[in-house]
């Protein structure tokens, strides 16, 4: 989609209605795909899709599902995600999908039927006040009551859902103003635009970064994308500094690249960021420097870092809002690593301390085989799929212990993706690796998630397989909600409660499904279960039967409940 400037609305005289509408700004702006669960309040939508094959319309079986692919998609597009949803229960459901785009900066457009205009504020079947719902969680809410500004408002709240940290927008569809008739209009594009860079910001970086003994990057979501992606990994081939990835950013550089350090999310080794923590620099860019990349505000520290700090981010509230910077730059992020090229250094008297820093993550990523008596320990699944699967994989990452193994032992490399949340929400793996799959049909897409999380959106397989799709689902089912019982045994040592789970069997319900399925219970059959799962065609559902002892990749029970 181009960026360009807003135009006036023009009429050409024939009849339309505000669905159609609607469906022609999505047009215009190329979003080419709208998720959703059917609802009576919005059909003059899905009736206006019916006529234009260029949108396809992904029906799904939950709400928060369809919100969570279309962040998937968003992701995978660098534009915005679709979603549609029923008024009263259906935006409830879809309101984690809200929460998560909020705090993963993700663009998303929620459209959201609403009672007939006439009955507003009558406590109407089903009427929420979405103004008053979403006041903390979306950038906008906009509820459209003129059919003849249907086009204009949702080119507006697209617009929106992308300037400065992107985010949901909430746009409310009252069901009777959708059939109204209204004149046609040439659908409106308004411009986003990124921020220039600025020279001497540039200078003044590229000064400091060369007189520093120690620099170390923080490269986050805004430099994750394909450009941004080979401006980092130019930048580290000429500048040769540390580089480390923000909370679930590991895909951002090949972490077999000599300047990857680490990845700064849940579970990072305390040693590697201390080691960091010697760095005597640090260039923040293109992330928001949240609790979970500054191991709860400690790296850099809030408000007052220990080392100079330079954050660069494409918006201006990202900066210095939370802690001191030595120097803040608002730019586009993958231009300004560019600009950074094109400075080289007269020297880099810090490849030493990197290369060190490099060795130590190579040691603490490498997987030493552990057997357990209670089921496979997983990482030695997630070492597997590191060695497999190939170069353009897309990897989605649900919440939950597991992701510790993920966050260890998987070296990403090549064109591999990362999609997982920021939010720290389940049930986002399943309904991502079905949008991955859906959207890059060429490319191997594998979820990695907990029995937990598999039970709250797994059924978005079914819509997966539905569209011809053929995800790779990777289910750690240890029978426990991990990561709280985790904390319980380290808070309260020996009383476990509340976190067992009785599970379905996975591997017969893979069979419901209609994907192929394998079942793994003892170590030695891991590699030959990933080699099926990566060689398969069809849908696959890998059930591995994981060890609850091993409760994490830090951690055993038995030695927290001492």
């Amino acid at each position: 989609m181009s960026d360009v400037e807003s135009v006036a609305t023009s009429v050409s005289g024939s009849e339309s209605t505000a669905g159609r509408e609607i469906v022609a700004c999505l047009k215009a702006h190329d979003l080419d795909r709208v998720f959703c669960v059917p609802g009576e309040s919005f059909l003059g939508v899905i009736d206006a899709l019916r006529d234009d094959p260029s949108i396809s319309l992904v029906t799904c079986r939950h709400e928060g599902g369809a919100g969570f692919m279309a962040l998937a998609d968003a992701r995978l597009m660098r534009r915005p995600g679709v979603v549609m949803v029923s008024r009263g229960p259906g935006a409830s459901n879809a309101t984690i999908a809200i929460q998560t785009a909020q705090e993963d900066g993700v663009p998303l457009v929620v459209l959201v039927g609403q009672v007939e205009r006439g009955h507003r504020g009558r406590r109407a079947f089903q009427e929420v006040d979405y103004a008053k719902t979403y006041s903390d969680l979306a950038k906008w809410c906009v509820e459209i009551t003129d059919p003849a500004r249907a086009g204009e408002l949702m080119a507006q709240a697209i617009a929106v859902s992308r300037r400065g940290i992107p985010g949901p927008v909430v746009v409310v569809t009252p069901e009777d103003m959708l059939e109204a008739p209204c004149p046609r209009a040439e659908p409106v594009c308004l411009g986003v635009g990124l921020p220039g860079v600025d020279e001497i910001d540039v200078a003044q970086t590229a000064e400091r970064l060369a007189g520093a003994k120690r620099p170390l990057v923080i490269a986050g979501q805004a430099v994750n994308h394909d450009f941004g992606r080979r401006a980092l990994r130019n930048f580290a081939d000429v500048w040769g500094v540390a580089v480390a990835a923000s909370s679930r950013q590991a895909d951002v550089l090949e972490n077999t690249h000599g300047s990857y350090v680490a990845h700064l999310g849940y579970a990072a080794d305390r040693t590697l960021v201390d080691r960091l923590r010697e760095a005597d620099l640090v260039l923040a860019i293109g992330t928001r420097l949240g609790d979970v990349t500054s191991q709860g505000y400690t790296f850099p520290t809030a408000p007052m870092p220990e080392q100079a700090l330079i954050h660069v981010h494409e918006d201006a509230s990202a900066i210095g809002g939370v802690r001191h910077v030595t120097l803040g730059a608002v730019a586009d992020c993958a231009l300004f690593l560019d600009r950074l090229s094109e400075r080289r250094p007269a020297g880099r008297p810090w490849e030493p301390w990197v290369a060190q820093a490099h060795a130590a993550y190579l040691d603490w990523s490498r997987w030493q085989p552990v057997e357990a008596d209670d089921g496979v320990v997983f990482g030695a699944v997630v070492d597997a799929f590191s060695r497999h699967l190939p170069d353009d994989a897309i990897v989605t990452a649900d919440a939950g212990n597991f992701g510790g193994w993920l966050n260890r032992y998987f070296r990403f490399r090549g064109d591999q993706i990362l999609l997982g949340p920021l939010s720290g929400a389940m049930g986002y793996g399943v309904p991502a690796a079905a949008a991955a799959a859906m959207r890059r049909r060429k490319r191997k897409a594998v979820c990695f998630v907990g029995d937990g999380g598999f039970m709250m959106t797994g059924n978005e397989l079914a819509t997966a397989i539905a569209h011809d799709a053929s995800p790779v689902v990777v289910i750690a089912d240890n029978g426990s909600y991990g990561t709280i019982r985790l904390h319980q045994e380290k808070r309260f040592p020996g009383r476990a409660y509340g976190t067992a789970l009785a599970n379905p069997d996975f591997t017969r319900l893979g069979e419901a499904f209609g994907a192929k399925t394998v079942r793994v219970e003892h170590a030695d059959e891991v590699e030959e279960a990933v080699r099926v799962a990566v060689e398969a065609s069809e849908p696959v559902v890998l059930h591995v039967k994981t060890s609850l002892e091993h409760i994490s990749a830090t951690a055993r029970l038995s030695a927290l409940k001492t």
